[in-house]
């Protein structure tokens, strides 16, 4: 098994590529700079990297309403969470009042 530690730092980003063989737009893990890359679908060598829209925002996905319907479930979740919690510490309670008597 390889030591995967030893070389942490080495910078591998991921490119994007399209093949102009076969016109394939895949992604590829590998070395800093590199121009091209062989073709996944087709074994061609020399698919040419292109340039990656970013992701958008996680923030810009949301529908309307989505973050009230989130709040809401937060809400319950920190009441089921405290409920439970109350319920933990009086039966630990009844066991030690129990035990010292």
């Amino acid at each position: 098994m390889p030591d995967r530690t030893r070389d942490y730092d080495c910078r591998m980003p991921v490119y994007e590529f399209l093949c102009s063989a076969c016109g394939e737009r895949f992604e590829e893990l590998v070395a800093v700079g590199t121009a091209s890359a062989p073709c996944p679908a087709c074994a061609t060598d020399g698919a040419e990297r292109v340039l990656s829209s970013p992701a958008p925002a996680a923030r810009l996905l949301k529908g309307p309403g989505d973050t009230r319907r989130q709040e809401r479930r937060n809400a319950e979740l920190r009441t089921k969470t405290k409920a439970d919690f109350k319920a933990r510490r009086a039966r630990a309670r009844a066991r030690a009042k129990g035990s010292d008597g």
